[in-house]
């Protein structure tokens, strides 16, 4: 008995890679959108870089990549608040994580233009995700759509430190090849339905692993009280 429980014990670090998302969101913000780019019709996109501690507050915020010094400062100040349900204790979990969360200031791009905001790949408007294959197709005619910046985001989010955590490489390659093969149905489906969510398309498989990688208005009841 004492060996099987020693063998069991060298087994549970390999179960986070059996969870669907090891960062459960508690509080997440939505970043306000500056009145003055409200104004002048300015839409952009912030990627935001977060260091999360395993007792679930955000250690670090940068922008990586930003069209404006006014969507930085919104988009860093809204997500340095966010936080996560701790993790401290969890076998086989590091004490820290790094992971990407696009901002997107006026859901639907440049060509109708909306006070929404959208924070997180999965919750990035059809819309939007049609105004960037149009402009692809315009400017770049001869590159494939999975080099447009959604699914190349996705990608690579799939072979980020995060996502390794919780699947295996062989498993991640996997879901990129079946992201490929879904390009063109997600692109069609998006056409027909611009109010839609990118997330709405994509496979369970993919979904669910970006779970915490997103603002949502709805805490789940049981963490209420982790606030």
């Amino acid at each position: 008995m004492r060996f099987i429980a020693f063998v069991f014990v060298l087994l549970l670090p390999l179960s986070v890679q059996s969870a669907d998302a090891l960062i459960v969101p508690l509080f997440t913000p939505k970043p306000v959108y500056p009145p003055a780019l409200i104004r002048s019709r300015y839409t952009g996109k912030v990627r935001v870089q977060l260091v999360v501690s395993s007792g679930g507050n955000v250690q670090d915020v940068r922008a990586i990549e930003s069209g404006h010094p006014q969507l930085t400062e919104a988009a860093v100040g809204a997500l340095a608040q966010w936080r996560y349900r701790p993790w401290a204790g969890t076998v086989g979990a590091p004490p820290q994580i790094s992971i990407m969360i696009p901002v997107i200031f006026g859901s639907h791009g440049n060509r109708h233009f909306n006070q929404e905001v959208d924070v997180g790949l999965s919750n990035i408007r059809c819309a939007y995700l049609n105004n960037e294959v149009d402009t692809q197709n315009r400017d770049f005619p001869e590159e494939p759509l999975n080099k447009v910046d959604v699914f190349w985001y996705t990608g690579q989010f799939l072979f980020s430190s995060y996502a390794a955590l919780l699947r295996s490489e062989d498993e991640r390659k996997v879901l990129l090849e079946q992201l490929g093969r879904l390009v063109p149905e997600i692109v069609k489906s998006c056409r027909l339905n611009p109010q839609h969510r990118y997330g709405d398309y994509l496979p369970v498989s993919i979904k669910s692993l970006l779970s915490g990688l997103a603002q949502s208005d709805d805490v789940p009841g049981a963490l209420q009280g982790a606030l």
